[in-house]
């Protein structure tokens, strides 16, 4: 019956298992078919986005062609002739690109008006510097003519060997100062007087009060014996006030002959311009009279302020001149800018490029899935389908149903449980049977033992008997000593039994004893152990006194001053407090001792105090002076700080120094008064940067004209360009075009802008970096290098010029990827080291030089480092310089031993054509060496050795 029942239950468990695979399987199948349905309805979902991004390029496209197309109406003037199908071309690219490097609108403009713009900004530096060279030179004839006015006689030009110093003499005048012409002199003979004395040197010739001998670099005019006739005095008089006694005057102009023909050998000078002095004769005429009479100086004066104002209108006019054609030129370049930033910009075509990649990646990645699922339905179908053939062959072998299991189960189990009650009840007849028996057995067993029993009885009673005769006979016979024995036996038992008693009472007194010692030592260590508890959380609350101790807190709350709190831990150390921190506790209680703060109070007052926090927070945000508050309560004290650019400071000690500053500011600028201040520093700042961006362009530019004349092996160059980084917004590249003009031209508006701009960085770049210093925020934010960036032009021999970007380095052959390398490096050491003097080294270092380099690369380095005229000091494991485009070159060759220590140099020069080993010491010779570095000479104390 077991075994049947067992069977038939396999079977019904085979029945049962292959049901539920079926059940599984069949959920499985509707669950893959829901994943189906979902995964297609993604799918379609996803085609559908892709033709909406699809068509959101088009649109795109479609909008910056029209954008393009009206951008050229208004600016293809601008470009050179086939520009516009370049951009055209770069536009349409701009919708295929996949990668970085494509051609954009903006380098397709920079490219073709790059060389027309660095013209107008050559011609505007060059108008630049011819405005400050004729503001020089009006400068100068404005300060000429300024001296002229105010009546400061110009000497005649000094004669040849008269280089003293005439403000260290003393009594001296020259003669043109101290005399006039005589009446009578027309200008005609006044005119060939003073010529004929300039031409003879007597006009700026020293007249003494005495005569004196000559002094070295200077000649003086003695008195002789009047000559016979005319004379000098005729056609001079002395000047009134002249610094000299008229007589000296008159005696000096008597010994100047006038009439009759100049002869050598004597002093004559002649109306008409003919002069002798000594062997000297001679003759010379001049329209006017200069310097003689004071006539005759205002008219020199009138006619040089009359030549000073021409020159001054002429100055003006070119002055206006260079002004209205610097305005075109800046014009020209503001158009050039003004068309760069209106160039239609390309963001929305990349945008609904990536929308476009985005949506055929995940419309493949939901088809994938959509596979996937159809898959897993395919497959769940055919699990489904299995399980049911399993199920089929199941019911066939156990020839039960998935229907019928429930039912066979059941009655298995009833047949089990009656065959289970049949064989208990026979197995519980075979033990009552056998019980039955064993109780009969022992039965007989205690009758036989109750006959033994009461034959023990009757033998004890009898012995019991005999033994109480005996005991009678015995009291009997030993009378009365027996019992004092006895009594005596008894209370010698009841002493032992009271010592013992005693005993038993000492030991438990004893233990009690103990106890009592063992808990009063526990008491005694528990007490220490409390106190030095005790001792440390007081040390503890003590110290979390110490943020109270702040002397702005302790001044808040009127403590009085000298109050300091221990700043050394030695003053924690011992088992008392230190006294100046109960000091500190002291006189916070004495100052709070009538407060009684209750819980609404303290929750109000820190509600005050929270809101007053707010709205300095927003006071200081709105100042605009990036102030920064900040506050801390984790020592129980809410301590305020306000940072500046000069650090945190307390807010009491910040409110005194901004109340310092309000005070200065009110007494020094007003609001008007102080954006004037701010336009003329932001105006000074901007022609700094203007300045030192034109001063880069140049330097750019010749990098560039150096580079693109040096060509590699194949014909192929590169080329530079310093354009606006790619990810500047469109507020910094306006901000960018307004720095590109010169500063004089801002007015209020674009300072206004600019203002606005730079305040917005420097307080984004405050929010990025809280605890940098203002200063270096500044140099962030005005850092005008980072708002451009290198692009690099490869130019090959046979072809356009093609923007150099890593895609198309890495598809260059190595020897050109490491010349595309090293030649921007060359090349602009090249541009810096032409600002030295001609005689100065051209030195550039190079450690570990052309590492990884073939050969022919680095001929192509060094024929690029002589035509830069470079001097390189280079260092290397196998680099030797030995090509014929290298003129000269010296090599030291080390060499280490590690037996002997040392490390020795071997010098090998190279001469440009063949390489010498410096094996014999001739070479010194061949490179000029004087050969006295290693020559000992004779010993001496100071020194033994001739370097």
């Amino acid at each position: 019956a077991s075994a049947r029942a067992a069977a038939r239950h396999e079977g019904v468990r085979a029945v049962r298992a292959a049901g539920r695979r079926v059940h599984d399987a069949e959920q499985s199948r509707r669950t893959a078919g829901k994943t189906l349905e979902r995964a297609e309805e993604t799918a379609e979902r996803a085609e559908e986005a892709g033709r909406e991004a699809e068509g959101a390029l088009a649109t795109a496209q479609e909008q910056a062609r029209t954008e393009l197309a009206s951008w050229t109406e208004g600016y293809g003037a601008l470009l050179p002739e086939g520009t516009v199908e370049r951009l055209k071309v770069a536009l349409e690219q701009a919708a295929e690109a996949r990668e970085e490097g494509h051609t954009t609108l903006p380098d397709v403009f920079a490219d073709a008006t790059t060389p027309s713009v660095q013209e107008l900004r050559d011609r505007l530096a060059a108008l630049r510097t011819r405005r400050t060279a004729t503001e020089q030179r009006r400068a100068d004839a404005e300060a000429e003519r300024a001296r002229i006015a105010a009546e400061h006689d110009d000497a005649p030009t000094a004669a040849r060997g008269r280089t003293a110093d005439r403000a260290t003499l003393e009594d001296t005048v020259p003669l043109w100062r101290l005399v006039d012409f005589a009446d009578g002199l027309d200008e005609t003979q006044q005119a060939g007087v003073e010529a004929a004395l300039e031409a003879s040197g007597l006009l700026d010739a020293l007249v003494t009060a005495e005569d004196t001998p000559p002094a070295a670099g200077d000649a003086f005019l003695r008195a002789t014996v009047p000559v016979e006739g005319h004379t000098l005095a005729d056609l001079l008089r002395p000047e009134e006030n002249a610094g000299l006694p008229a007589e000296r005057i008159t005696a000096v102009l008597r010994s100047v002959a006038v009439s009759g023909e100049p002869r050598s050998g004597t002093s004559h000078i002649a109306p008409d311009g003919r002069y002798a002095a000594g062997i000297l004769v001679g003759a010379y005429g001049k329209p006017h009279a200069e310097y003689v009479g004071a006539t005759a100086r205002a008219r020199r004066r009138a006619a040089r302020i009359a030549d000073c104002d021409t020159l001054l209108a002429e100055l003006d006019a070119e002055l206006a001149e260079l002004a209205h054609e610097r305005a075109r030129t800046e014009e020209d370049i503001e158009q050039y800018a003004t068309a760069r930033a209106a160039l239609p910009a390309t963001t929305a075509i990349t945008r609904c490029l990536r929308a476009v990649d985005a949506a055929m990646t995940t419309l493949r990645a939901r088809r994938e899935a959509a596979d996937d699922a159809r898959n897993g339905y395919d497959a769940a179908q055919a699990a489904c389908s299995v399980a049911e053939r399993a199920l089929h062959r199941a019911e066939a072998e156990h020839t039960v149903t998935a229907e019928g299991a429930d039912d066979t189960e059941s009655a298995t189990r009833a047949f089990e449980q009656a065959a289970g009650e049949l064989a208990a009840r026979r197995r519980e007849h075979a033990r009552q049977a056998e019980a039955a028996s064993d109780a009969s057995g022992r039965l007989t067993d205690a009758a036989e033992d109750e006959e033994a029993a009461a034959g023990t009885e009757r033998s004890a009673r009898l012995r019991h008997a005999e033994e109480a005769a005996r005991l009678d006979a015995l009291h009997e016979a030993v009378g009365a000593d027996a019992q004092q024995v006895m009594a005596r036996v008894a209370e010698a038992e009841a002493g032992l039994e009271a010592a013992g008693a005693t005993a038993d009472a000492a030991r438990v007194a004893q233990t009690a004893a103990v106890a009592t010692l063992a808990a009063a030592e526990e008491r005694r260590t528990a007490a220490h152990e409390a106190r030095r508890v005790a001792v440390t959380e007081e040390k503890e609350t003590a110290r979390d006194l110490e943020p109270y101790a702040a002397r702005e807190l302790l001044d808040i709350l009127r403590c009085p001053a000298g109050l300091n709190w221990p700043a050394q831990e030695a003053d924690w150390a011992g088992e008392t407090l230190p006294a100046a921190a109960v000091a500190v506790h002291e006189a916070i209680l004495a100052a709070t001792r009538d407060l009684a703060p209750s819980e609404s109070s303290v929750k109000q007052s820190v509600t005050r105090l929270t809101r007053a926090l707010e709205e300095l927070n927003t006071q200081l945000a709105a100042a605009g002076q990036d102030y920064r508050p900040a506050w801390d309560s984790a020592g129980g004290v809410i301590t305020v700080t306000v940072a500046d650019e000069q650090g945190p400071l307390p807010i009491a000690a910040f409110a005194t120094k901004i109340a310092d500053h309000r005070r200065d500011q009110a007494e020094l600028l007003s609001d008007s008064e102080q954006r004037i201040l701010e336009d003329a520093l932001l105006t000074r700042l901007a022609q700094q940067i203007h300045d030192r961006t034109v001063d880069a362009r140049d330097l750019i530019r010749r990098m560039n004209t150096d580079m693109r004349e040096r060509r590699m092996s194949s014909g192929t160059t590169v080329g530079v360009n310093w354009l606006l980084a790619d990810d500047l917004d469109d507020e910094q590249r306006a901000v960018c075009a307004l720095l590109d003009a010169d500063a004089a031209r801002l007015g209020p508006d674009k300072l206004a802008r600019m203002r606005e701009h730079f305040a917005t960085q420097i307080k984004n770049a405050r929010a990025r970096l809280r605890e940098a210093p203002y200063r270096q925020l500044l140099t962030e934010v005005l850092d005008y290098r980072r708002w451009r960036q290198f692009a690099f032009q490869l130019v090959r021999p046979d072809g356009p010029e093609e923007r150099l970007t890593r895609a198309r380095h890495s598809r260059l052959s190595g020897g050109e990827q490491s010349v595309s390398l090293h030649l921007p490096l060359f090349a602009a050491a090249h541009a810096m080291l032409n600002s030295a003097h001609p005689h100065a080294p051209r030195l550039l270092a190079l450690d570990e030089a052309f590492a990884g380099v073939d050969d022919t690369g680095r001929g192509e380095l060094m024929s690029l480092a002589a035509q830069f005229d470079l001097d390189l000091f280079m260092t290397g494991y196998d680099l030797w310089a030995v090509h014929t485009s290298v003129p000269a070159a010296a090599h030291y060759d080390l060499a280490h031993s590690t037996a002997d220590h040392t490390v020795s140099a071997l010098l090998l020069l190279w001469d440009g054509e063949k390489l010498h080993a410096d094996e014999t010491g001739d070479l010194t010779t061949l490179l000029g060496s004087p050969g006295t570095r290693s020559v000992h000479s004779r010993p001496s104390p100071e020194a033994t050795l001739v370097d």
